[in-house]
């Protein structure tokens, strides 16, 4: 009997070890445009080469704002077809802070895109983007420079987060902190266009959700990206600052 017990019980272990050993990953799913698709390497590559535990999945067609995925029945197929631990939902980089109808459209596509996630079960975050390197020449009234214009989206991004209890994953705090800090590693975040990431800015970006989803700290990264080691960490120090230093 004792032999038979002594069995059932190395059976239920073994049983409970493998399956911890083959556990599901915890998937997040990216919403936006060519600003998530700019960083979307950097962050595949920290978070596989962390061994997060994370399978992450990217839906980002370029020029395409939350309007356009709260309508679209590819969006709403792919949010639908699993309970994922994050969606990440990423605007259009000018629309939220230009005012009137723009900001109205941001604002309308979160309420409605985080519904949709709950109704997963899952969290959703907003991927605060950052101004433009020198302003917007599209609206140069309304964005006349990359303080002004990271402001407005800073501002649009955190009140929509408190009206739809959704986290913010300030990757544009990052940005701002780093103009004001230094101002050489701030211009190098930028493509020739001022506007979409370098690979400094896609490090940055990944930086900030390592720490903002994992709960572990940016500093410990050990991938530079092919980066100066110096400027790297120098990014993932940013990150932590804007993610809150004393969380880790």
């Amino acid at each position: 009997m004792k032999t038979n017990l002594f069995s059932v019980f190395f059976f239920i272990s073994s049983f409970m070890s493998f399956v911890e050993g083959h556990a599901e990953p915890k998937t997040v799913l990216f919403i936006g445009n060519s600003y998530t698709a700019g960083s979307a390497h950097f962050i595949k590559e920290v978070f596989k080469r962390e061994s997060t535990g994370y399978k992450l999945v990217f839906l980002n067609p370029g020029g395409k704002d939350l309007k356009h995925h709260l309508a679209s029945q590819q969006t709403r197929r792919l949010i639908e077809s699993r309970k994922w631990e994050h969606i990440v939902f990423q605007g259009q980089s000018q629309k939220s802070g230009l005012g009137g109808k723009h900001t109205k459209e941001f604002h309308d596509a979160v309420v409605g895109l985080c519904k949709l996630a709950r109704k997963q079960g899952s969290c959703p975050c907003l991927y605060m983007t950052w101004g433009r390197r020198n302003g917007d020449k599209q609206n140069p009234d309304v964005y006349p420079d990359f303080l002004t214009m990271q402001k407005k989206i800073s501002s649009q991004y955190s009140q929509a987060a408190r009206a739809n209890d959704a986290d913010v994953v300030s990757v544009g705090h990052a940005f701002a902190d780093l103009h004001a800090t230094d101002k050489s590693i701030f211009a190098s975040l930028y493509n020739n266009d001022g506007s979409h990431p370098a690979p400094p800015g896609g490090y940055l970006a990944a930086c900030v959700f390592f720490g903002k989803i994992t709960d572990k700290s940016p500093v410990d990264i050990t991938w530079n990206a092919n980066l100066n080691p110096v400027v790297a960490a120098t990014l993932r120090k940013t990150a932590v600052k804007v993610l809150g230093g004393d969380a880790f």
